[in-house]
């Protein structure tokens, strides 16, 4: 489960379902409301590395279609209403840390947290094929006839490419592992990845996005972009992401529906599957001390309730709980602050144990990991056995393919393909360091 088609016609996607809406009112935005118009590139220019090399950049960055703007609606008055990182609100925000992914807190935690001398190798080896497989303009492709004329298989079987969320995806890989434009190997990718989204990001009034309307995965590729390009402006404070950071986080707030959930597309009633990209992205921007509504927290809150299934479990719209609904769900409650000892975690965390790491649903594994790392004790501990030396076992160990995964038998690996695969993977390899426990000594730093 995670990316599929369903009955969206080749889009990131699960499966079809309905959803009654909650009374909880937020913003929701009505095909009215969005306007055709030709689109406008954050006025923004980045010193991310050297001139030469961002001028390279800009003329290779190929124009972005015009696409559907985001609201005409303001969101002047909900920001008047919202809280940012460290304001001291009842909603409880607070930094999260991304200080294990330093060298030298990488190293120490891998080894305390569960990882290995052949898991951090892995890492290494996906970050080199990631690094071969980027475009010359900064982005990536799940679609591998544009970067290496067809030559990994099988390529994505999707009807898009999703550049937006195939760079955020490769991005986060590397800012996983600490690599950020200061670093030695991968800094100028890594730069070049961060100035692709930035330059690509279209805005209108006081928000901002990559894709519009027509594209089959707007808010997926929108929540995995966001929370690269945040992450990114999280760990090099560079001042001239603030404002494009802010611009996407806003598109989110005002993406969401009335029930507190977020669908493919603005104004319709949505799933669990595509709120974990838009919460995670919205908890980084907290991170990074820009502006979250408090009402779009709460309605967060309130969508979690709606898609609870029983005591513990999730489920995807209209359709029974699911073992990665549930890992979503378990993830998000950790996350916002629910106790460890709570009956909700608790049970959920025994249940996704029992299940075990899938042999093919990555994105499954990816949401239960963390809950599972986050969690800790012995559970944790045989749930990584098994997970971390799989994932070691299966990596394609050489030739042009080496460093990448490939899982046979799930729909969502046939839409995104060998690329999503490895990304996937590769976040999985890196829990031991890209967050601090919620549960642990950092606990404060890292919960929001």
């Amino acid at each position: 489960m995670g990316l599929g088609t369903g009955n969206r016609g080749g889009s990131l996607t699960i499966e079809s379902g309905d959803a009654e809406p909650s009374e909880l009112q937020t913003f929701e935005i009505s095909d009215s409301a969005i306007e055709a118009q030709e689109s406008l590139a954050v006025d923004h220019q980045s010193s991310l590395t050297s001139p030469a090399m961002i001028e390279a950049v800009i003329q290779s960055v190929q124009p972005v279609e015009s696409v559907d703007p985001s609201v005409a609606e303001t969101i002047a008055g909900v920001i008047g209403q919202s809280v940012a990182a460290g304001g001291g609100s009842s909603m409880g925000f607070a930094e999260m840390s991304l200080s294990g992914r330093t060298k030298e807190n990488r190293t120490r935690l891998a080894k305390e947290n569960g990882g290995s001398e052949e898991s951090e190798l892995a890492v290494e080896l996906a970050l080199a094929y990631l690094a071969e497989h980027q475009l010359n303009d900064g982005s990536w492709s799940m679609m591998y006839g544009m970067s290496c004329n067809g030559e990994c298989e099988p390529s994505c079987s999707g009807k898009d490419p999703y550049r937006y969320a195939a760079t955020g995806l490769a991005l986060l890989c590397f800012l996983g592992a600490g690599k950020t434009p200061d670093d030695e190997q991968y800094g100028t990718l890594v730069s070049k990845g961060i100035y692709f989204l930035q330059q690509s990001l279209r805005t209108k009034s006081d928000s901002a996005y990559w894709v519009g309307t027509e594209a089959s995965a707007q808010m997926y590729e929108h929540g995995i972009a966001t929370l690269a390009l945040c992450e990114a402006y999280q760990m090099t404070q560079a001042k001239e992401l603030k404002d494009s950071c802010q611009l996407a986080i806003n598109f989110i707030v005002l993406s969401q529906y009335k029930d507190g959930g977020w669908d493919y597309h603005p104004g319709t009633p949505g799933d669990l599957s595509i709120a974990g990209w838009q919460v995670m992205a919205l908890k980084s921007a907290v991170a990074a001390k820009l502006v979250v509504p408090q009402q779009t927290i709460r309605g967060v809150d309130q969508f979690l309730d709606k898609t609870r299934s029983g005591e513990f479990m999730f489920k995807y719209r209209s359709a029974k709980p699911s073992k990665s609904m549930t890992a979503i769900g378990v993830l998000l409650q950790i996350f916002r602050s629910k106790s460890k000892d709570a009956r909700a975690i608790e049970k959920g965390i025994e249940y996704l144990a029992k299940q075990e790491p899938s042999r093919s649903d990555m994105y499954y594994d990816y949401y239960a990991t963390q809950a599972m790392f986050q969690y800790g004790g012995p559970l944790w501990k045989n749930w990584n056995y098994k997970m971390r030396d799989y994932l070691v076992r299966t990596q394609t160990p050489n030739g042009h393919m080496r460093g990448s995964w490939w899982f046979d038998d799930d729909h969502s690996n046939k839409i995104g393909g060998r690329f999503y695969g490895t990304c996937m993977a590769c976040l999985i390899l890196e829990v031991y360091y890209r967050y601090l426990p919620v549960y642990g000594a950092d606990a404060d730093e890292f919960r929001f």
